[in-house]
């Protein structure tokens, strides 16, 4: 009896399961088969993630929390209307500037002036 003190013997590999190179119906890599065409590869690097969200949404959503910014100054009559109105305005200032950002990351770019 060998130290191992278990299933170990010369050759095998315990634990493991069977040998995955040696599976029936696996696809094996290498030139594709008579007839069959690979999918085409896009040019530039891969998408990945959800794409960005519209700079006009996130611009009219701005506009909204500057709106809501501004009655909560008129309309609240609470001594401390000053703490939401800086968080909605705060809020208004993050949309505005994921809109810019949304712009200038667009696949076509700002709009240039160039001739």
């Amino acid at each position: 009896m060998s130290g191992s003190g278990g299933r170990g013997g010369a050759g095998k590999r315990p634990n493991r399961g069977p040998n995955r190179g040696a599976a029936p119906g696996r696809r094996q890599s290498g030139p594709p088969a008579k007839g069959r065409r690979r999918a085409a590869q896009t040019q530039g690097p891969p998408v990945v993630g959800k794409r960005p969200s519209r700079p006009v949404l996130l611009a009219v959503l701005a506009l909204m929390w500057f709106a809501v910014a501004i009655f909560a100054f008129f309309g609240l009559h609470a001594s401390w209307k000053l703490i939401p109105v800086v968080c909605f305005a705060g809020i208004g200032l993050l949309y505005l500037r994921g809109a810019a950002g949304a712009y200038l990351r667009r696949p076509s770019g700002p709009p240039s002036t160039k001739k």
